[in-house]
């Protein structure tokens, strides 16, 4: 007997309901379209974690150059959207900043801006937040610690001052929000992208002639190969960085603590035994990752002859993050978080 496919109605990407669980449709994908056409997007998404692990490691087929479904459209180029020799000079100037004892020396500002939010959020709103969980049994610990975390520690390695800190609150979320925004959202991205630039661009200026222990100093005299960095790669790497280290942290602690809430059998396994920590950052990792997924443009036709579909030259290639680390035919019982899953790990 020949099974019927379900349809899939396209306008459920753009609907609250996928929004708020995507992984109902993503089952159905991978289950019935693995490699699926939106004709209203035009666009084309992959969501078995198989072909989305291909996907990324195959440089000859797709490209990360910037395009309307990446942070390019309110960032313009970013090493995350180079490919080939360009991104590799970039990766090798900035990389050495993000490893070893490098790392070590953004232990003490990470500890320092947590202990400042932890201290304000148990004094200065004590009365509010206590007066907010009576009244609604909520409280805000995305707006309170986990967005503000993140990005003051970026600052505060950036070596920016503190009263710029109020500026880069209002800038960030008007960035965040433009991506895959509608025209309107995106613009008022680009305008703050822009005047965080401008912001930025004296500072690259003095620094370049007076280098401090800071990270702009370091990335304005730092050379490799004979290459150095412009002021305008510098700035798009400041802006990287909002994303890479601001935008999907913040959504990783809250996206951490909800899974804690959600599932108090495991919350309490790790209270008992805090060395389980790593394995429950892990697995929320896979569950419920901070990004969905990833943009690429097709630079050839790709064909997925065990699809029966072809993915032309030139399209919109989403990698689906939120349907592969759902995939059963890898992981078992996939939508159950579960710290102790003999098959813990995201490729």
């Amino acid at each position: 007997m020949t099974m019927t496919k379900p349809e899939i109605d396209p306008e459920i990407f753009f609907s609250r309901e996928y929004q708020d669980d995507p992984y109902p449709t993503l089952k159905l994908l991978r289950d019935h379209y693995p490699v699926y056409y939106n004709p209203i997007g035009d666009n084309w998404m992959i969501s078995r974690y198989d072909d989305v692990c291909a996907a990324f490691r195959d440089l000859e087929n797709y490209s990360a150059q910037p395009n309307a479904l990446g942070i390019g459209a309110v960032f313009g180029p970013t090493l995350m959207e180079y490919d080939g020799e360009q991104h590799n000079k970039l990766r090798n100037i900035v990389a050495p900043e993000f490893v070893g004892r490098k790392l070590d020396a953004l232990l003490p500002i990470i500890e320092r801006n947590s202990i400042a939010l932890i201290e304000k959020y148990t004094e200065k709103h004590a009365r509010r937040i206590a007066e907010e969980a009576a009244k609604t049994g909520e409280i805000d610990i995305v707006d309170d610690f986990a967005t503000r975390l993140p990005l003051n520690v970026i600052l505060d390695v950036l070596d920016l001052p503190q009263d710029a800190h109020d500026m880069f609150h209002e800038w960030y979320p008007a960035m965040m929000n433009g991506i895959g925004g509608p025209p309107d959202i995106r613009a008022a991205g680009i305008k703050a992208n822009q005047e965080y630039h401008d912001y930025l661009e004296p500072l690259l200026q003095e620094r370049s002639k007076n280098p401090a222990d800071d990270l702009i100093s370091r990335l304005c005299v730092a050379e490799v190969d004979g290459h150095r960095m412009t002021f305008q790669e510098i700035k798009s790497f400041a802006s990287l960085l909002l994303v890479a280290g601001a935008e999907t942290t913040d959504k990783a602690i809250a996206n951490l603590w909800y899974q804690m809430l959600a599932n108090p059998e495991q919350w309490e396994l790790v209270r008992n035994d805090p060395s389980l920590l790593d394995r429950a950052f892990t697995e929320m990792m896979r569950v419920h990752p901070p990004s969905g997924g990833q943009a690429r443009r097709a630079i050839h036709d790709i064909p997925f002859p065990e699809y029966g579909v072809t993915i032309p030259e030139g399209a919109y290639v989403n990698l689906s993050i939120y349907g592969g680390n759902r995939d059963e035919r890898v992981f078992a019982n996939p939508d159950k978080f579960d710290v102790m899953r003999p098959d813990l790990y995201v490729g």
